[in-house]
């Protein structure tokens, strides 16, 4: 497991095998093999390429899920998603694009 904790800020370029989890400030590229979750407090802003995505915090930038993107209620992304399945909670909010793939 890997974190960016809670009042971090972190900036550069993460690539991991296993799950990443954000409850702080990254900005960069992040590339995991495993899945990526952003917390309610946590902001990503550059590029995430990823095998599972959820989102309940700000991201902003380009995504790009081989597998599932899960939005939050408290998501708000300014972002171009590509992303094969798409889970949606009412309340998230987009500014931006989105495609699926099969």
């Amino acid at each position: 497991m890997n974190v960016v904790g809670e009042h971090s800020i972190v900036t550069g370029t993460i690539a991991c095998d296993k799950d990443l989890f954000v409850a702080g400030r990254f900005e960069g590229t992040i590339v995991t093999k495993g899945a990526l979750y952003v917390y309610p407090e946590g902001m990503v802003k550059g590029r995430i390429i990823a095998r599972d995505l959820t989102v309940a915090g700000r991201v902003q930038g380009e995504i790009e899920v081989s597998n599932r993107l899960k939005v939050k209620h408290s998501a708000n992304l300014e972002a171009r998603i590509s992303t094969r399945f798409l889970d949606w909670e009412e309340g998230a909010k987009l500014e931006g694009e989105v495609h699926t793939f099969f």
